[in-house]
């Protein structure tokens, strides 16, 4: 009889000894750091590597990965592979990507005051106007709105380079540009921009532009510099004519309700990179656009032609009155901070 009770007290003790050991192997388990993140989020990207917003966004994926500890890893997907910028922008919210780098114009569609993103000759003052303005009050609270009303969180404002104007033809005055015939983006904008001008506005997709300018159907096309080059516009195009009438910006976008459940250390972190990686893509393409119009000059023999861009801004005068009033103030208070 003893021997029995003996015999049970021991395998109690064991099944107790083993359950310790397990309790003690699991909590070991749950302590130790794993590589695994926390988060893991694609980021739709239109273009590739070299392009601004792209490299924005691998600016942003990693510098977010660095401010988190690893937590967050951001996937880029270039070449659209996501979708379309309408499908990403509509399908946010589902999960078809968790981040995008887009221009602040592309959220037309959810929002008026996102037009303001090409409204012409606002930035009297050049670049060092344009980071003035996306470092102020102003450019904080516009990229809040325009986010708030599409349902989005807008963060960081890049430089993508002034829009200039390329040709088969040397223009340097206004009136040169009365029936000028260009391709400009189907955005009621750009078209309104050129018809005010006098020029002949042509809206195409880009993959149509080069052979129209080959044909003559076009003379000319109007995009940045860096822009201009990656589409081999200088192969057409001899003359690059200075107007730099639009700086746009782009953006860091989110959907607002899953950026505003996230935990404050994780949302602080994601503002963070998303502004470093703007300031950072902004002077590389102050950098590039130097380093590009050198090569374009000696390898090309583009002629980058100088005009006189007040009074180019003298013409746009009434422009926001007249064809988008509902952003006349803001367009004023821009131009305002020169």
């Amino acid at each position: 009889m003893m021997r029995k009770v003996l015999a049970a007290v021991l395998c109690a003790l064991m099944v107790l000894s083993l359950v310790a050991c397990g309790g003690s192997n699991s909590n070991s388990n749950s302590n130790t750091p794993t590589d695994k993140p926390e988060y893991e989020w694609k980021l739709a990207l239109n273009g590739t590597e070299g392009e601004v917003a792209y490299d924005m966004g691998v600016a942003f994926a990693n510098k977010v990965s660095e401010l988190t500890g690893g937590k967050v890893k951001v996937t880029p997907y270039g070449g659209a592979a996501l979708g379309t910028t309408t499908e990403v922008l509509e399908g946010m919210a589902a999960k078809v990507a968790d981040v995008c780098v887009e221009s602040v114009g592309t959220l037309a569609p959810f929002t008026q005051l996102a037009n303001i993103d090409a409204m012409p000759y606002m930035y009297t003052g050049g670049y060092d106007h344009f980071t003035k303005v996306w470092a102020s009050d102003l450019g904080h609270e516009i990229l809040q709105k325009v986010g708030d009303d599409g349902g989005f969180k807008l963060m960081g404002a890049c430089y993508r380079g002034a829009r200039v104007v390329t040709a088969t033809k040397k223009m340097a005055t206004v009136d040169e540009f009365k029936g000028f015939k260009l391709r400009a983006p189907n955005l009621e904008m750009y078209v309104k921009t050129w018809q005010w001008m006098g020029a002949a506005p042509t809206p195409l997709a880009m993959g149509e532009v080069y052979p129209a300018l080959q044909q003559g159907t076009v003379e000319g096309q109007e995009n940045s510099i860096i822009d201009s080059s990656n589409y081999s516009i200088q192969e057409v195009c001899k003359y690059w004519i200075l107007t730099n009438h639009v700086y746009s910006a782009n953006t860091v976008i989110m959907d607002k309700n899953y950026f505003e459940s996230l935990p404050a250390d994780i949302q602080a972190a994601v503002q963070e990179a998303a502004e470093y990686a703007a300031g950072l893509e902004s002077q590389a393409v102050v950098n590039n656009e130097a380093a590009k119009r050198a090569e374009l000059e000696k390898d090309f023999g583009v002629e980058f032609v100088d005009v006189d861009n007040a009074a180019f801004g003298e013409k746009f005068v009434g422009f926001a009155e007249e064809n988008f009033p509902y952003l006349a103030d803001w367009a004023n208070a821009i131009r305002g901070m020169a």
